[in-house]
């Protein structure tokens, strides 16, 4: 790498080694399978009544209560927890095994499990870190909404509660492009699934693709944010909505432009390079206070230095991790699709993905059914955000879901467990096979005047 001035040719080099090589080498894994974490986001509220329908705002931090001391307090008591930088904004509460508490700008507040060796290790860790957040529901009051979109409040009641100079920059960017930015930094709460890319460059590039080409079905099968503001939206999911007008230069399906080289990892990672160096640049750590016009990328600050600085690789890193596909490379796939999903469902995403990108014949079966719709994705993807009004998506979704038991099924059996086969199998027999989502749930209840902390 050039030691003054970044190059292309350097920046690809950073993709490759950094975005697109695993960080986990599968013959040193306890299971061969493959690692498996999560990063779960909720929105924390009170509750004036006792049925849990008048809800009003938890923040972050005010001159009366802190709930990231509070949380930090409660997750001592539970497990020592590493030394915290007290300078800034509220930062992250981390676990000497790797999990996580985290923040989001508009006050959510984010479950980051370490990356386990079983799904009963995810499951226990889950568990764990909201059995802390259930002790502030006993002695504060204080529940943690796991949907996709706020049902109560707006973007202006619930303010920026992350001041992070990446946050603001982010603000003043998505302001100039329209709502929806400044709707989904507050308004909404995801699910990742994070899972290896693989030891070899074909189950590599068979996993990051097929991935991608899940987006417009696990939108529908994992929709549950259908309320907004106290409406019920159009789509059962609104924040997949949200993210489909967002900007697409930094988010979206990413296949790359090759068909023919589908299946390279070489064309994957060129794609991946030509996608964020197209992107605008959002936030320069070394000039913070300045906003970018939308039209002013990361590949024209290498060509066009600014006031004489030109990009460091450190710049590069900073830009990557302002970039927002649904599936997002970081030496292993961080899969973005699902929305935030109630305890009783929360890791059916996991299991998901996990039967069908860590089972080789069934991940063969899922590009199979799906290759043929590659060039239609962001059709497809809208249908997604309606859940299953398209009998095409239903169709398909049905497929994957009953693909993905299969593969979980196969996988070795210290691997699965015991709870991860039979919570898929329900879910699968409640909501997809009757062509509903949770959304449809959420909003049942919404309408009956029932509580969406279930």
């Amino acid at each position: 790498m050039t030691a003054n001035k970044l190059s292309f040719e350097d920046c690809r080099d950073f993709l490759a080694q950094e975005l697109f090589k695993p960080k986990t080498t599968q013959s040193l894994l306890p299971s061969k399978t493959g690692l498996i974490g999560v990063e779960l986001e909720a929105f924390p509220v009170r509750f004036l009544d006792l049925k849990k329908t008048k809800a009003i705002p938890v923040p972050l931090k005010s001159d009366q209560f802190s709930l990231h001391e509070t949380l930090e307090k409660a997750a001592n008591q539970a497990g020592d927890i590493l030394n915290q930088d007290k300078k800034g904004d509220p930062n992250p509460i981390r676990f000497p095994e790797g999990s996580s508490f985290q923040y989001e700008p508009g006050g959510q507040v984010e479950i980051a499990t370490s990356p386990c060796s079983s799904l009963d290790k995810l499951i226990h860790q889950l568990r764990f870190q909201q059995g802390i957040l259930d002790q502030l529901t006993s002695a504060h009051q204080i529940h943690f909404l796991q949907m996709g979109t706020h049902p109560w409040f707006d973007a202006a009641q619930i303010g920026l509660q992350l001041e992070k100079p990446r946050y603001l920059a982010l603000q003043k960017y998505f302001s100039q492009l329209g709502p929806s930015g400044v709707q989904m930094m507050r308004q909404t709460c995801s699910l990742h699934v994070n899972l290896d890319l693989g030891e070899t460059e074909d189950l590599q590039a068979k996993r990051y693709v097929a991935a991608n080409l899940l987006t417009p079905f696990a939108t529908a099968l994992f929709a549950n944010s259908g309320i907004l503001e106290r409406k019920v939206t159009l789509r059962k999911s609104h924040r997949s909505y949200l993210w489909q007008q967002l900007d697409p230069k930094r988010s979206g399906i990413r296949l790359g432009n090759k068909p023919g080289e589908l299946f390279s990892k070489s064309s994957l990672i060129d794609a991946y390079l030509d996608f964020a160096m197209k992107a605008p640049i959002i936030h320069i750590k070394s000039v913070e206070k300045q906003v970018f016009s939308e039209e002013f990328t990361f590949g024209g600050w290498i060509q066009n230095p600014i006031d004489g600085i030109n990009p460091s690789i450190f710049d590069l890193e900073n830009h990557l991790s302002l970039l927002y596909p649904e599936v997002r490379p970081k030496g292993f796939l961080e899969i973005r699709t699902a929305d935030a999903l109630p305890g009783e469902w929360q890791l059916v995403p996991a299991f998901f993905y996990t039967g069908l990108l860590y089972s080789d014949t069934i991940l063969d079966k899922v590009l199979e059914v799906l290759l043929p719709y590659r060039n239609e994705m962001d059709t497809l993807w809208r249908k997604g955000s309606f859940g299953f009004e398209s009998n095409q998506i239903l169709t398909i979704s049905q497929q994957l879901m009953s693909l993905a038991i299969d593969g979980l099924n196969g996988l070795p059996d210290d691997f699965v467990g015991k709870e991860s086969q039979a919570n898929l199998i329900t879910f699968f027999e409640k909501f997809p096979s009757q062509g509903k989502t949770l959304a449809d749930e959420c909003i049942y209840r919404f309408s009956e005047g029932k509580s969406l902390i279930f």
